[in-house]
């Protein structure tokens, strides 16, 4: 039987619970449900229940410990294809050895796990250090990412306590949900057609170009090495950076370069 889940963890839980239920040998697969039918074998479309993902995570964190709950939460925000059945099997051996799955981290279906979590963590530390927040007219915090794996959950939590006495919102373009802070709590939301008309606040435009002379008068000309900076923040992660709106950061060229192009035009 085809397991068919909504693609949110919560309903990958429940998934977990039928698969329990009907028992784990009937399962020959577990999938995000795609609207699509599958030509071989029977399909379940798993109606997500808060209450059956919840036994789920109680009855793994008494056998196994947090940490095994941590890596199998963080292991599901990850974009890996297939990840789906890699949990499941981390979940199925840790119900059959418990906290002796920390012994086993050697084991490849450990491994699994640990890299999904790694690839996750790391991410997410990248964003919690270049993540840029704007401020509106209302005085609205926003700011903009495009991870590959799914880190807003991880980034809501850090950033409610950096920023717990303003309201503040963090819009994931790639899967078009937003982490919204308001009044001491956070909510998740999908938004399938964001507002693109802007209106910033008069000290954010002043801030931008402060913010974006400061970079570029900052480093020493003769040191310039675009090679080295890309090594440490590639490419993929500048669209959103305020300073990398200034062409001159952007484009790697000689700031002298840039100005005789100017007076050019």
């Amino acid at each position: 039987m085809y397991f068919l889940y909504d693609g949110t963890y919560p309903g990958f839980l429940t998934a977990v619970y039928e698969i329990y239920h009907f028992g784990t040998s009937t399962m020959e697969g577990l999938t995000p449900d795609r609207g699509e039918d599958c030509l071989f074998g029977e399909q379940y479309r798993v109606e997500t229940q808060f209450l059956k993902a919840e036994k789920v995570v109680s009855a793994f964190e008494k056998k196994c410990g947090m940490e095994a709950v941590r890596w199998m939460y963080r292991a599901f925000l990850s974009d890996e294809e297939g990840k789906e059945l890699k949990i499941f099997y981390f979940i199925r051996e840790g119900f059959k050895t418990g906290k002796q799955i920390y012994a086993r981290r050697k084991e490849p279906w450990i491994q699994d796990i640990l890299a999904m979590n790694r690839k996750v963590g790391n991410e997410a530390e990248k964003f919690r250090g270049i993540l840029r927040f704007s401020e509106l007219e209302d005085g609205f915090l926003y700011a903009v990412i495009r991870p590959q794996c799914c880190i807003l959950p991880i980034l809501a939590v850090h950033f409610k306590d950096r920023f717990s006495q303003r309201s503040w919102g963090i819009y994931d373009s790639l899967r078009h949900e937003a982490a919204v802070y308001q009044n001491g709590r956070i909510s998740m939301v999908n938004i399938e057609n964001i507002n693109k008309n802007i209106n910033y606040s008069a000290s954010e435009k002043d801030f931008r170009e402060l913010w974006q002379n400061y970079y570029r008068h900052m480093g020493i000309e003769e040191r310039r090495n675009p090679r080295e900076r890309m090594s440490f923040l590639p490419k993929k992660y500048w669209a959103y950076l305020t300073e990398m709106k200034d062409p001159y950061n952007r484009q790697d060229l000689p700031l002298k370069g840039m100005e005789e192009r100017k007076k050019n035009r």
